[in-house]
């Protein structure tokens, strides 16, 4: 697994490994970066008195840290000032990314480059974008118009059909009709305008001027989510360019 980072940025989460705990401090491997170590001071270690800290830790503990000083050689963390939400979240994301090394040894497969030219050219990408290169696939099997604005259609095609084979997720669908019509001369093209401004939802023809719209989310309230800010865009895309808009729930 890799990091497009070398290093934490003060104020992140980070899975740790215990090495080596003391009286006054502890100092750990963090786990999502090569040669990074913490230290972890006495007054850091819990919002209780500590009187030693190789009593409340020891070594191999594996725990989640807050960086709360990033200058020298080693990293300064915190323990007292994680939650357990914080924790479970960055637990999840490591234990996510690492299944996403695989997605990513995949990707270089079908795009026929190596798996570190897949992780500088794609997977670091994904990991800026959306906090980590798994949320990235994800984003993939259920919205990919954001993936398209960061890479090429072949790419992209490499990347939904990577997560499809590993990801499953149950997507719940919502659908409606939609009645567009324009009375001026180049209406067609004008249609082409209205439905080409967002991607968020699947437009069929049915019949003029009728068409069907499909959103999907993993729960049907995302799934109407998508489906009104689509439509709130067709209406006010339709009515500026003179046509008549009428959408009704399926």
């Amino acid at each position: 697994m890799r990091w497009y980072k070398d290093r934490p940025e003060v104020g992140d989460f980070v899975v740790i490994t215990i090495t080596d705990a003391d009286k006054n401090s502890a100092y750990a491997d963090l786990d999502e970066y090569d040669d990074v170590s913490g230290l972890i001071h006495i007054s850091e270690v819990s919002r209780s008195w500590v009187q030693d800290v190789s009593k409340e830790i020891s070594e191999g503990e594996k725990t989640v840290a807050q960086v709360v000083e990033n200058e020298d050689d080693t990293v300064d963390l915190s323990l007292k000032r994680v939650n357990e939400n914080q924790k479970r979240d960055a637990m999840s994301r490591l234990n996510k990314e690492k299944k996403a090394d695989s997605f990513v040894e995949e990707l270089g497969e079908k795009l026929d480059i190596s798996k570190d030219g897949a992780y500088e050219e794609i997977a670091f990408e994904l990991q800026k974008e959306f906090g980590s290169a798994f949320h990235g696939f994800e984003i993939a099997v259920g919205k990919e118009e954001k993936l398209r604005e960061m890479f090429d259609e072949e790419t992209v095609d490499a990347i939904k059909e990577v997560a499809k084979e590993n990801i499953n997720l149950k997507q719940e669908k919502l659908e409606g009709e939609i009645k567009l019509e324009f009375h001026q001369g180049d209406g067609v093209d004008r249609i082409k305008d209205t439905f080409k401004e967002f991607e968020a939802i699947d437009i069929k023809y049915v019949s003029a001027p009728k068409y069907s719209a499909t959103a999907w989310g993993r729960n049907q309230e995302l799934a109407k989510k998508r489906m009104d800010k689509a439509v709130e865009e067709f209406r006010e895309k339709a009515e500026e360019l003179g046509g008549k808009f009428e959408f009704s729930k399926a």
